[in-house]
């Protein structure tokens, strides 16, 4: 029951900040905390949701747990199609792009603003690892929420886009796992798992070596930390299997 609560919460959400047209007014008061707290702070808390690192965090399954391998690939898979889908479908500008004075930390972008990208991915990770492993829900959820308000505090996302991004990136984990569970046949193959296990190893070697695109260079010690961490609880498995 509580793997549909998140989504019920969001898109509830969703109808009464869209039904009051709070949208602006939520985004406002969720920006400013920026200036009050601490732009590096926030840097390092939104690129939680930033692809390759999101990628590098599920590394530690390879090996661990082969099932919720294969069923990131279709949770990558379905969390694009609605990231990018929607984007095509609605052109929102963000928050700098109509509001003079948003306190911007990172990239100020302007455009292609629904749904966010950020928090589509930190909740279709969260729910992967939540439903998956079946622990952890509060401890996952709530990491999750504070990466995706981070993106209005950074300046660059509405709290419908927020909102719109937790709904699809869970439902995303949800329908990933049956997948997965369906068709595991195939994601058991030695291969198919080694070339997953690879692809997340890469994102997470990108991480060490230096991720710029993130745009967040506050938080360039932070993903390094997170690369090598991810890095090292691969190879202690590798290890322990070659044992």
């Amino acid at each position: 029951m509580r793997r549909w609560l998140v989504p019920a919460v969001a898109g509830a959400a969703f109808v009464l900040v869209w039904a009051f047209d709070a949208n602006r007014t939520i985004f406002v008061a969720l920006n400013a905390l920026g200036p009050v707290t601490s732009d590096g702070l926030w840097a390092n808390i939104t690129v939680l949701g930033d692809t390759v690192v999101a990628f590098a965090l599920c590394l530690p399954l390879w090996r661990r747990r082969p099932d919720l391998l294969w069923a990131f690939l279709f949770l990558a898979l379905l969390g694009t199609l609605w990231v990018h889908g929607l984007k095509h479908v609605f052109d929102v500008a963000r928050p700098p792009a109509v509001i003079p004075d948003v306190h911007i930390i990172g990239p100020g972008y302007k455009a292609g603003s629904f749904p966010s990208g950020h928090a589509t991915t930190v909740f279709a990770i969260g729910g992967l690892l939540t439903i998956g492993l079946r622990t952890g829900y509060v401890i996952f959820v709530t990491a999750a929420l504070i990466a995706a308000i981070s993106r209005s505090v950074v300046g660059v996302h509405w709290p419908l886009d927020i909102l719109a991004g937790a709904f699809g990136g869970w439902l995303s984990a949800v329908l990933a796992i049956e997948l997965g569970r369906r068709t595991f046949n195939l994601g058991s193959k030695a291969w198919v798992q080694w070339a997953l296990g690879l692809f997340l190893a890469f994102c997470a070697a990108w991480l060490v070596i230096g991720h710029p695109r993130s745009g967040y260079p506050q938080a360039d010690l932070f993903q390094r930390a997170i690369g090598i961490c991810c890095l090292a609880a691969a190879a202690a498995r590798l290890k322990r299997a070659a044992a």
